[in-house]
């Protein structure tokens, strides 16, 4: 994978419309894979994505280039969290006051909700560092020496990171079995 540049010299003010773009056409695919892969809700990752980059247009004076790529993650991943968190307050509301059940509630759909429910709680209990390589590698498909390389990192760190997140997941998920 190519080192992504994007030409906007913060300090001339030449990050426009132009610059924007290219950062916009270059990244959109990877952050919106990476979206889903957090949320699974095509509606939601469309909404989300054109807030992340709502908030990158806003403070586009500020962020250092060789920080956007992983800066738009985390703004993608702490509106994930966000709405996880505005979640588990409806869903702690809807236990405290349960409506009836609708009619041939398919029971393999609850049991798929719970399991991604586990599956983001696992992912989001990582630390940041691995919980970011393992969604590089699995989401994004990248190589660990494309990871290695866009996180300024080793491979052999990389390996260690994804190493951990495989362990968390077991850990996490283990009663599955």
């Amino acid at each position: 994978m190519k080192k992504i540049t994007y030409g906007g010299d913060v300090h001339s003010g030449i990050r426009s419309e132009g610059w924007f773009r290219k950062v916009f056409d270059e990244s959109y695919d990877h952050l919106r894979n990476y979206l889903y892969y957090l949320s699974g809700d095509i509606y939601w990752v469309d909404d989300t994505i054109q807030e992340v980059f709502m908030t990158l247009w806003t403070k586009r004076f500020s962020v250092r280039e060789e920080t956007l790529l992983p800066w738009l993650y985390t703004i993608g991943r702490n509106l994930f969290l966000k709405q996880k968190r505005h979640e588990a307050v409806r869903l702690k509301f809807e236990k405290r006051f349960p409506a009836e059940e609708p009619w041939g509630e398919d029971p393999g759909l609850a049991e798929q909700e719970e399991f991604d429910a586990r599956l983001l709680s696992a992912i989001s209990s990582m630390p940041e560092k691995c919980r970011t390589v393992f969604l590089m590698s699995r989401m994004d498909e990248m190589s660990n020496g494309e990871i290695a390389s866009r996180l300024g990192v080793s491979v052999k760190a990389v390996e260690k990171h994804i190493t951990k997140a495989l362990r968390i997941l077991r850990q996490k998920l283990e009663d599955l079995k």
